[in-house]
């Protein structure tokens, strides 16, 4: 009954919105033009403003780094398996490997998880999603550039992707959020309510397009999409508790950086593939079949 309680509220409600969003992509009334003027906004303006206001206000100095190294080890490993997995055993090219792997790893935890966690737990308590987020925001992310730059010029800029990476509105919030949090420095409440008000319209905005983009994605299931489907439902979760289990079972926030891995495969990995010119059929079906099923998984964990 408990699973059935989280999952009708507040899982099934956030993801409404993205069920709406396909609904209107179907009908015609959305289109993805407008989806991705929609993202945009969410990415640059919406989400920095949340992410800020909850590293702002994290008690980051309580913060252990245990299970942070914990799960970035896991990632790495998980995330190379996945390569192999795809170039080896689904002959995908080297480039398409690298994005099916990412979604094996990469959670959709802004925009998914993490609103949930803040209506489950309350702001105070999300500080491991929000540490997930920056990881792979920072890392993750920048490695799976710094590959594609190199398979697709035959040579990588790490200090310019890194540069790159520095200057989007999400690290820059990710810096001043800490900057602020650990300086003990209190927001202003006319601040405060600039930040909670704006920012609660990130995971919205965001999931309204991502079902909008949904609505024209063709469906055909094969080997690949259900093996990579697995890996970012099943044994990325399982391998990250088997780990924390292991190394950091008494750590307070250890369910939370499970509940992160649990996420669906975030978008990320299909906007690389359209930036760097990768086929998108696979990817875009891992997120739309992770997307739903880990409502059920989420729900369990919660």
């Amino acid at each position: 009954m408990e699973v059935l309680s989280v999952l009708f509220d507040p899982i099934l409600p956030v993801f409404a919105i993205m069920v709406l969003g396909y609904a209107l992509g179907r009908s015609g009334k959305a289109t993805v033009d407008d989806a991705r003027q929609v993202n945009r906004f969410a990415m640059t303006v919406f989400l920095p403003i949340l992410i800020f206001g909850l590293i702002a206000n994290a008690p980051i100095t309580n913060f252990s780094m245990v299970p942070v190294a914990i799960y970035a080890s896991v990632e790495a490993l998980v995330f190379i398996t996945g390569f192999f997995v795809a170039n080896r055993l689904f002959n995908r090219p080297a480039n398409e490997s690298i994005l099916l792997a990412f979604c094996g790893v990469f959670s959709n935890n802004a925009f998914f998880v993490l609103p949930i966690s803040v209506l489950l737990y309350g702001q105070e308590s999300v500080l491991a999603i929000t540490t997930i987020v920056t990881l792979d925001g920072t890392f993750t992310f920048t490695g799976a550039m710094i590959a594609l730059q190199i398979i697709d010029q035959g040579r990588a800029k790490p200090a310019q992707v890194m540069l790159e990476v520095a200057k989007l509105p999400i690290m820059q919030a990710v810096f001043w959020g800490v900057i602020i949090s650990l300086s003990g420095l209190h927001i202003p409440t006319p601040i405060q309510t600039f930040v909670s008000f704006n920012g609660a319209a990130a995971a919205p905005l965001a999931l309204f397009a991502l079902g909008i983009v949904l609505s024209s994605t063709r469906f055909r299931l094969d080997a690949a999409i259900v093996t990579f489907s697995g890996i970012k439902l099943l044994f990325f979760p399982a391998a990250i508790w088997l780990a924390l289990e292991t190394f950091a079972s008494n750590d307070p926030q250890r369910d939370l950086f499970l509940f992160g891995a649990a996420g669906p495969s975030g978008t990320v990995a299909f906007s690389l593939a359209l930036f760097f010119g990768v086929k998108t059929d696979a990817i875009a079906q891992i997120v739309i079949w992770t997307s739903i099923l880990s409502l059920f998984s989420l729900a369990m964990l919660a």
